[in-house]
C-alpha cells in the first residue's frame, strides 16, 4: 500500500512538472529586447545565480484586411541572471540577455542576434514580524509576510537598428538603445506550504540617440503556489495571472499611432528544489490582448531556468 501511495505521489509530481515545461509570455514590445524584464527572480525571490531560456512568438498583420500578409516572429532569449544578498536586507539582481530573433514574411526570413540590454536592480527586503500567541514568549516571530522594494536601470548594451522600426512589431530589436529606469514592489505571504506573491513594476523609458522612445510600461503579476515536500526534493507548482500596459511609442517627440496596447496572461508553472540546485519552468498563454491596434498578436510562450541556490 505504501509503495502504491508513493508511486501515485510521484506520478502527480511528474505530471505537474511536465505540464509546466510543455510550453511564459513575458513582456511584449520594447521589453522583448531585454528578454523579459517582468521577472526579476525565482518564485520566492530567494538567493541564486543561474541561466534562463525564454521563447516568445508573435504574429503581425501587415494591413487591415483579413487576407493581409502576416509576419511570424520568434524571440529566443538566453540569460545569465541572479539575485544576490549584500546583507540581511539589501540585495542586488542582474539579467544579462543574449537575443536570437527571427521573422518570416512572405516566405522571406530575417534573423538578428546579439547581446541585449543588461538590467541591474537594487532591492530592500522587509520581513514583517508579529507578536507570538504564546504568553510566555515575548519575542516577535515571523508573520509570513514580506515586502521587497526595488529600483534599477536597463542599460543600452544591445544594438538598436533604426531600419527595424518600420516593421509592424517594433519590438523586433536586439536592444532599445536607451537608458530605462525601473521601480518595483513585491509582496509575498507563505503559511502552511501555501504562498502567494504579487509584484507591480513601472518602467520609465527614455529617448535613444535615434530620437526614438518606447512607451512607458506598467506591469503586475500574481502567483499562487503550493510547496510539495518529498524525500528528495521540494516541488512548488503554481498558477499565475499578469497584465502589461504600454503607452505609445514616440519619435521626435510625436506619438506614433497604434503603438500602445494591453495584454493579460495566465501562467502555469513549477519550481523544483534539490539541495542547492533549482529547476523551474512556466507556460504562459494570453487571455486578452489589444496590441498595436490589433495588428500584433502574442502567442503561447514558455521559459525554463536552472539555478544554483546561494
Amino acid at each position: 500500500m505504501n509503495v502504491l501511495q508513493n508511486m501515485n505521489k510521484y506520478l502527480v509530481v511528474l505530471i505537474v512538472v511536465l505540464a509546466s515545461f510543455t510550453a511564459n509570455a513575458c513582456d511584449l514590445c520594447s521589453c522583448t529586447t531585454s528578454g523579459g524584464n517582468g521577472s526579476f527572480g525565482n518564485l520566492g525571490m530567494s538567493n541564486f545565480i543561474g541561466i534562463r531560456y525564454i521563447h516568445q512568438s508573435y504574429k503581425s498583420q501587415n494591413g487591415i484586411f483579413a487576407n493581409s500578409p502576416e509576419s511570424e516572429e520568434q524571440f529566443n532569449t538566453y540569460q545569465l541572471w541572479g539575485f544576490v544578498p549584500l546583507s540581511e536586507t539589501f540585495y542586488v539582481s542582474a539579467v544579462i540577455p543574449y537575443q536570437d530573433l527571427s521573422r518570416n514574411f512572405q516566405n522571406q526570413n530575417e534573423d538578428i542576434n546579439g547581446f541585449g540590454d543588461i538590467t541591474v536592480m537594487g532591492w530592500y527586503k522587509w520581513k514583517i514580524q508579529k507578536k507570538s500567541e504564546e504568553e510566555t514568549i515575548t519575542d516577535k516571530i515571523d508573520s509570513g509576510h514580506s515586502i521587497t522594494i526595488g529600483v534599477g536601470v536597463k542599460s543600452p548594451t544591445g544594438e538598436f537598428e533604426q531600419r527595424l522600426t518600420n516593421r509592424i512589431n517594433p519590438g523586433f530589436q536586439v536592444g532599445t538603445g536607451s537608458w530605462d529606469f525601473i521601480t518595483s514592489a513585491l509582496h509575498t505571504f507563505e503559511k502552511n506550504n501555501v504562498g502567494i506573491s504579487t509584484n507591480v513594476s513601472y518602467y520609465i523609458k527614455s529617448e535613444n540617440k535615434n530620437n526614438y522612445k518606447f512607451g512607458n510600461q506598467f506591469s503586475f503579476n500574481t502567483n499562487v503556489y503550493y510547496k510539495l515536500n518529498t524525500s528528495k526534493m521540494d516541488i512548488s507548482p503554481f498558477v499565475g495571472f499578469s497584465g502589461d500596459f504600454y503607452e505609445s511609442i514616440q519619435q521626435y517627440g510625436e506619438k506614433l499611432p497604434e503603438t500602445d496596447g494591453t495584454i493579460y496572461n495566465a501562467t502555469l508553472g513549477t519550481e523544483c528544489n534539490l539541495r542547492k540546485v533549482q529547476v523551474g519552468g512556466k507556460f504562459t498563454f494570453p487571455v486578452s490582448q489589444d496590441l498595436f491596434g490589433g495588428n500584433v498578436t502574442s502567442q503561447n510562450s514558455f521559459s525554463v531556468y536552472l539555478n544554483y541556490v546561494l
